[in-house]
């Protein structure tokens, strides 16, 4: 491929991607939740007021601690139970316990984390991994470019030598960046 054509073919994609992304806009969801059917229980799922917490309604099924404890179950008509909520979440930054109020008979439940710094240390934990993974990718990108043009200067073939290398390289150091 010639270079004005590379150019040409580069402006273009850069066109399309700006006007594509111009072109997306994030919408709030229609309606004040989440509503469907499941195993015949039906469902409202919302955010609470202060949106702390989210707060879930039943319309044919019953909201009842474990026996340990340790979760909520939900029971449908006949008392099966459908599905259990942890009062635990676990991750790589730590444990979030969960407050579960219920009201209505059972019927509404509203799940608040019990504490915030947990909350902003998982978030915390998750923001730092999921921006070395972005850094190592745009090192790789770069240090396979460096590569490209190294192994062009020996003669073509020697890329399939340095690319690898440079992407390599490129994806440690940008994993290491802070």
């Amino acid at each position: 491929m010639r270079p004005s054509k590379f150019a040409a073919t580069a402006v273009l994609a850069a066109c399309a991607t700006g006007i594509a992304a111009g072109a997306v806009q994030a919408q709030p969801l229609p309606g004040p939740g989440i509503a469907g059917v499941d195993h015949g229980v039906g469902y409202l799922v919302a955010p609470t007021a202060d949106r702390a917490g989210l707060s879930t309604t039943v319309t044919s099924g019953r909201f009842a601690p474990t026996p340990d404890g340790q979760a909520i179950a939900l029971t449908d008509a006949t008392g099966a139970i459908v599905a259990t909520v942890p009062l635990a979440l676990r991750s790589t930054a730590g444990t979030v316990g969960l407050a579960a109020t219920l009201a209505d008979d059972g019927r509404t439940l509203t799940l608040t984390p019990q504490s915030d710094r947990t909350v902003q240390a998982i978030d915390a934990a998750s923001d730092t991994i999921a921006r070395k993974q972005y850094n190592a990718g745009v090192g790789a990108l770069v240090g396979a470019g460096i590569g490209a043009v190294i192994g062009f200067f020996l003669g073509g073939v020697g890329a399939l030598v340095t690319v690898p290398i440079g992407a390599g390289l490129g994806a440690l150091i940008g994993y290491a960046t802070p």
